[in-house]
């Protein structure tokens, strides 16, 4: 589940991953955050979210705001297989269109047309 998590979120266009704190994968667009999963198990994942969705996942179990992060609307899912991988894929999709979409419309433009 880790390994395929990490491909989805690479296969998205411009996305580049660094590692941070020795534990944390970060994932990127245009230097902007979407994504962080841990390296080691059960596997956290934080995502940005649409302030919509924000509130409904929080009140799932095992779905946290994201220490430090929640004011921007993040979520801390504790675990890869909290939720289903077809909804946590969408999640990741979510996350990676919120911040392509805050881009400067020059860059935007471009990581749009990698998408066709």
């Amino acid at each position: 589940m880790f390994d395929m998590t990490l491909n989805y979120c690479l296969a998205f266009p411009a996305v580049t991953q660094e590692e941070k704190w020795d534990e944390d994968l970060r994932f990127s667009v245009g230097e902007k955050l979407f994504c962080m999963i841990s390296k080691s198990a059960p596997h956290q994942v934080s995502l940005k979210c649409r302030l919509e969705d924000f509130h409904r996942l929080i009140s799932q179990q095992d779905i946290v705001p994201a220490p430090g992060l929640a004011r921007y609307h993040w979520v801390q899912i504790k675990s890869l297989d909290t939720l289903p991988v077809p909804e946590l894929q969408s999640l990741l999709q979510n996350a990676y269109d919120l911040v392509v979409s805050t881009l400067p419309p020059e860059e935007r433009t471009q990581i749009l047309k990698e998408r066709v």
